[in-house]
């Protein structure tokens, strides 16, 4: 390659350069730091924090997964809502297991059962939304 006219070449261009990178190479390979190697405070200070100590034993805690508290598990259910499952599912299984006990089991239990179960399906029925979006789908997130 030819010289420039002004006496330099590319290759004293390229020194030129190189020798301006010193200072990066004198600094300590910083770019090579992972992103837990370094805080903010340590690239704007120029030095560890107060208690820099006490949150390099904290990291271990944070690597812990973390499952947050999912709330009661009724969320969004009204309370005859929930009160309606409940019979509907728990009175069933009352009268199923009363029933395999010894002796028979007295007529005014079956009937109550029989009413607390249709009255659940019918709070229920009635408790459904009456109007529907022609434009949902139905599934909701």
């Amino acid at each position: 390659m030819s010289a420039r006219p002004g006496g330099t070449g590319p290759e004293d261009e390229w020194a030129e350069i190189v020798s301006g990178l010193e200072d990066v190479r004198r600094a300590g390979d910083r770019h090579l730091a992972g992103p837990r190697d370094w805080s903010p405070e340590e690239a704007v200070f120029g030095g560890a924090p107060a208690g820099a100590d006490d949150a390099r034993e904290d990291v271990e805690d944070d690597d812990a997964p973390y499952s947050p508290d999912p709330g009661p598990v009724t969320q969004g259910l009204s309370r005859g809502a929930l009160l309606s499952w409940t019979v509907l599912i728990g009175v069933p299984v009352l009268v199923l297991v009363l029933g395999l006990m010894p002796g028979s089991l007295p007529w005014w239990a079956i009937v109550a059962g029989l009413v607390a179960v249709v009255g659940a399906i019918a709070h229920l029925l009635t408790s459904l939304p009456e109007d529907r979006d022609d434009l949902d789908d139905g599934a909701r997130v």
